[in-house]
């Protein structure tokens, strides 16, 4: 009777070891940080939610299409017209979602004025309060309700560039495929 005692206390341990190590593992795994989230987008969430109205800035595409910005810096060199050049890009690569999408540039009190006139893209006058949010040399994603959705943070180099704007493209897709808006 002792041995079928000790069996049936062994196969009773078994049983909670079973059920309780996978859950105790991953309370362990979680607690040290050991996991990576299933983060799939490249940008920054812009967080908390912000549209242009609260920003004190009227949206010209309010409603009608999604916005891809870049906010000019003070002094447009190589990189900073190689940024608008992939912007340009970005665009057309889009393909069928290219009609959602209008990219403009982004110019605050503070911007290279010479960039304005050799481009060719649509120009939104931004304010401090925007410039708070998204800063020099930096792109950003605004749905056609005027909520700026995603920024990207300034880079140094040519690699990381074109690395961002695949990046930037990949984000944009997945919102304009999830997205009725715009």
């Amino acid at each position: 009777m002792n041995q079928t005692l000790t069996r049936s206390r062994l196969k009773l341990l078994a049983l909670i070891t079973v059920f309780a190590l996978p859950a105790i593992l991953a309370k362990l795994v979680l607690s040290q940080h050991w996991y990576n989230s299933g983060v799939t987008n490249k940008g920054e969430l812009i967080t908390p939610t912000l549209t242009m109205q609260t920003l004190g800035l009227d949206n010209p595409y309010q409603g009608e299409k999604w916005q891809l910005g870049y906010l000019v810096p003070q002094s447009c060199h190589a990189l900073c017209q190689q940024q608008i050049h992939y912007l340009q890009q970005t665009h057309i690569a889009l393909g069928k979602y290219q009609q959602r999408v209008v990219p403009v540039v982004l110019i605050d009190g503070n911007s290279d004025p010479e960039v304005v006139g050799d481009i060719g893209l649509d120009v939104v006058r931004i304010n401090a309060s925007f410039t708070d949010v998204v800063h020099q040399s930096e792109y950003v994603i605004v749905d056609p309700l005027g909520q700026l959705v995603m920024r990207y943070p300034q880079v140094e180099s040519q690699q990381r560039l074109i690395k961002q704007n695949k990046g930037l493209l990949s984000d944009l897709r997945k919102l304009l495929k999830l997205s009725r808006v715009g």
